[in-house]
This record gives C-alpha cells, structure tokens and sequence, in this order.
C-alpha cells in the first residue's frame, strides 16, 4: 500500500466528503443496505452492485491506497479512507466486499509481478469478487487446523482436494484465497501454503447454507481435485500462515472500523424507544430503558474514540501490535448488545399508527440481531481475538 500523504486540511476533507456524497447519491444501486442480506439475490442486483463497487475505484475513492502504478493515487491519506466508510454506511448504501478488500491486500504485498498484473485490474472492474477459502467443518477459526491438502504435480501444477466452510459470498465470488496444507508431515502453522482458485475450475462445488434471516451469505466450497497452475501459489510454499495472518489483520481492523453501524443501530434503538409506547406512554419515558439507551451510547462513543486514536497512530505510523484485534472485539460486542437490546424493545413496544419510519428501525433492529452472531466469529471469533491480545499485546505465557 502507498505510504501516507500530507495531512489534508479541514476544508480539503470537508470538499472530499462532498464529493464522496455526491458520488453516492448519483451511483449507489436502487436498493439499500441490509445486514445479512448483502450478497446479491437477483442477477439485476449483482450487476448493480459490480457495476457500484467499480465506479468507486474509477472515482478514487476504493484502492486508492494502492501503489499509482496500479491504479492509487499519490494524494492518497487514511483520512480519506475513513471518510469514504462513514458516507458509504450513512447513505446505507451496499459496502465493498470485505474479502476483495483482503484479496487486495494480500496481492500486492505478497504477489508476484505477474499474479498482481493478471489479477488487480479485474478487482478495480469489479469482474472478479473475491471469497476466502480458510474455514474448514473441523477447523472453524483455528485455521492453523486445515486438512485440505495440495500435491505439486510434476509439470509444477498442483491438486488440492478439501471442505472449506462458512465462505462469505462464495456463491457469487468469481475467485477464491485458499489456504492449504502443501506438506503432509507438518501441523499447525507449518506447511501452509496459500493459492488463487478460480471457482469455476472443474472440481470445485459450492453449496449455499442459508441462514436463520432466511438469507445467503455463507456457503460450503468443495475441492475435489482441482488443478492450479503453478503461479496460482502466492509467495513461496509454507508461507501461508504469515501470509493470511497478515491479510486477517487487515480484515480485522476493517470490520472494527464499520463502527458507523453502530451510531445507525443506536439512531433506530432511539427512534423506536421514542415513538414505540409501551402501557401507554412512549418507551423512552421508563426509567430503565432510558437508562440502557443512554448506556449504550456511551459505549458507541467508546468504540468511535478508539477508531478515531488508531487512526491518528497509523497516520503516525505508530501503529501497536492487537489493535485490530481490540477494534473487532469492540465492534462485534457492542453491534450484538444493542442489536439484541434493540430487537427485545422492538417486539415489547405497540405503535398507535402504522408509522413507517418505525416500522423500519424495528426491521433493522431485527436483521442486525439475527446477523450479530456472524461479526464475533467474522475475521476470527472473539474468542481467538482474545487469545492473540493475551499473547501479543500483554505477552502472557501460553500455559
């Protein structure tokens, strides 16, 4: 990734938020954002969001933290990142695919020449969404316990054969971030090794898993065979561990740093909390639950001023070892909390009139509590996030 620019002044922000805006309102699809149901459901939406996610690289507002030779821009700043974010979420327009984001990530600090020449341009085109072929049925987030293995071939291809499960948009993604186990005598984090897949290769199989919204985001991908050529390796053969660590960090900080959805979560809490009546009188006016609106508030503060300080450190190139961990933890925590809060309120509280501003703070409410589960296990469950604060950040002993 390019390195920082000049900090931009106030008035240069506030002109790029303007912009930014202004390109939402004039591209951004026809439907809106909803939480766990952000893969396409009808061919038309998956053209408009393809055709969504490449106008924002055309406008330089996605990868432009890119090197310029591949399509970044040399004014690029963090900064801007942040604020593309925030009025992407505000606008409760569809966000770019997290996993194409990690794609990204893990190309141009690990590909080779050839690799980021064939497979950069199609991501800014948005003709190839990426997935990430790391869980396994036995593995979950503990990746170091893959059992999908590779064989090199004589002509240097290889074979892999493995279930990978959970894959977020891997029935729409066109290519896929494998980790596999290239050498049959190691364990854990040894002998891992990671491969581009394209998923229409013969021998893969996806099968959809719809889950408890009654939507597709996850799927099984089945490799049964599958030949790769020999430059479809990144980096060299058993360095798959630093390689999707690195990428997983990346991922990690991302997720935290959607921290706008939780100031949205808050602002349907508050509306269905003022306008929803409960024996008689608005919701709001009870002691209890103004008192469990206001804390969660606090707690979104919370989260935004960590996001906010990490972002001044990376600008600062003062980065510290687990923050990405810490900005997931604090995501994913707080997102269920009030999420669940929210949709508990949601069903207890009766409307006079059908209201439709309430109506969809309820919905949403709703559908951020069924997907809430999916953010502490997302990028690593809250659990593993956790363990590698305890032995990266504190330094604790394993035992």
């Amino acid at each position: 990734m390019s390195a920082p620019g000049t900090r931009p002044t106030e008035a240069e922000l506030t002109e790029f938020r303007d912009r930014v805006r202004a390109h939402i309102a004039e591209h951004a699809p026809s439907f809106g954002a909803r939480e766990g149901h952000r893969a396409p459901e009808t061919p038309e939406q998956e053209a408009q969001l393809r055709s969504w996610f490449a106008s924002l690289f055309d406008a330089g507002f996605v990868g432009a933290d890119w090197p310029v030779e591949f399509g970044g821009r040399a004014d690029h700043h963090p900064l801007h990142d942040r604020i593309v974010s925030e009025e992407i979420l505000r606008a409760r327009a569809p966000r770019p695919v997290d996993q194409v984001n990690l794609a990204a990530h893990v190309l141009l600090h690990f590909g080779s020449d050839e690799q980021k020449s064939a497979l950069l341009p199609p991501i800014r085109s948005s003709e190839h969404v990426w997935c990430q072929l790391l869980s396994e049925p036995d593995a979950g987030s503990d990746i170091a316990a893959v059992r999908s293995r590779g064989v090199q071939q004589p002509d240097g291809s290889w074979v892999l054969d493995g279930q990978k499960t959970w894959i977020t948009d891997g029935h729409w993604a066109d290519m896929g971030l494998a980790l596999i186990r290239t050498d049959p005598s190691s364990s854990r984090h040894h002998g891992l090794s990671v491969f581009v897949v394209p998923l229409a290769a013969p021998g893969v199989e996806v099968r959809p898993i719809r889950t408890i919204n009654e939507a597709i985001e996850v799927n099984e991908v089945f490799l049964d065979g599958v030949t790769v050529a020999g430059n479809s390796l990144i980096g060299e053969a058993g360095q798959g561990w630093s390689i999707i660590m690195a990428g997983l960090d990346f991922e990690r900080f991302g997720i935290g740093g959607n921290v706008i959805l939780l100031e949205l979560l808050s602002d349907d809490l508050v509306t269905v909390a003022r306008h929803g009546l409960i024996g008689g009188v608005p919701a709001i006016q009870h002691e209890d639950i103004r008192q469990k609106v206001a804390e969660f508030a606090v707690e979104v503060e919370v989260a935004k001023a960590f996001i906010d300080d990490h972002v001044e450190r990376m600008v600062a190139a003062a980065d510290r070892v687990g923050d990405g961990s810490i900005a997931k933890l604090s995501f994913a925590e707080t997102y269920h909390r009030i999420s669940a809060y929210g949709a508990e309120l949601a069903a207890m509280v009766c409307t006079v009139a059908a209201d439709p501003t309430v109506e969809l703070a309820k919905q949403r409410l709703k559908e951020c509590w069924l997907w809430s589960r999916a953010y502490t296990v997302s990028g690593g469950s809250n659990e593993m996030m956790r363990n590698i604060l305890a032995k990266r950040r504190l330094l604790l002993p394993s035992r």
